[in-house]
Parts: C-alpha cells; sequence; structure tokens
C-alpha cells in the first residue's frame, strides 16, 4: 500500500467518524415546529393554573410525552390569554405613540 494512499484512507476514516454525531441526531423538523410555536406564544407567560394542566398531563401519561403536554398547555391557555391582553391594551400597536 502506497503512502498516499495510507493518507487518503486515513483521512477518509476521520472524516467519516467526524461525520457520525451529525448523522445520529436525526431529524431536524421537530425543532423547527417546536420554535415555530414558542414563538406564536412568545408574550404569553406561564401560570400557576397552566403547571397544574401540565402536571396532570404529565401524570396521566406516566411521564411520556411531555413535550406534547406542554405544546397542549399553551394551546389551550394562551390564545384567551394573548386575547385578553390585547383587549385590555386598547390601541393597536401601530398607533401607539412613540417614545421620546
Amino acid at each position: 500500500m502506497t503512502t498516499h494512499l495510507k493518507h487518503a484512507l486515513a483521512i477518509l476514516i476521520v472524516c467519516a467518524g467526524a461525520s457520525a454525531p451529525v448523522f445520529a441526531e436525526g431529524d431536524a423538523a421537530p425543532t423547527y415546529q417546536r420554535e415555530r410555536a414558542m414563538q406564536r406564544y412568545k408574550g404569553c407567560h406561564f401560570t400557576d393554573e397552566m403547571g397544574s394542566y401540565l402536571y396532570q398531563c404529565v401524570k396521566k401519561n406516566d411521564g411520556f410525552g411531555t413535550h406534547w403536554c406542554y405544546d397542549e398547555t399553551l394551546e389551550v391557555f394562551c390564545p384567551a390569554q394573548l386575547a385578553e391582553r390585547k383587549a385590555t391594551e386598547g390601541l393597536p400597536a401601530e398607533e401607539k405613540p412613540a417614545s421620546n
């Protein structure tokens, strides 16, 4: 085996080993979906009522599906909370006076 072939083979093995963790992570789509959901409800504040709802969901599922329970909690409580906040603020964002 020539020296050039040995070096090329060694580089190939190192590159293949370095790229293995990248492929082990799996599909990144669920991460993007969770980030999109978090952005949708970024103005929603977590309350004790939401915590109780989340706890009961996780308890009901024996500790499995915690991400699903968290997402469900946001979907149940946040739209009403955000709508209530918009109603109490009064003016839409574009009509508010600018601070000097």
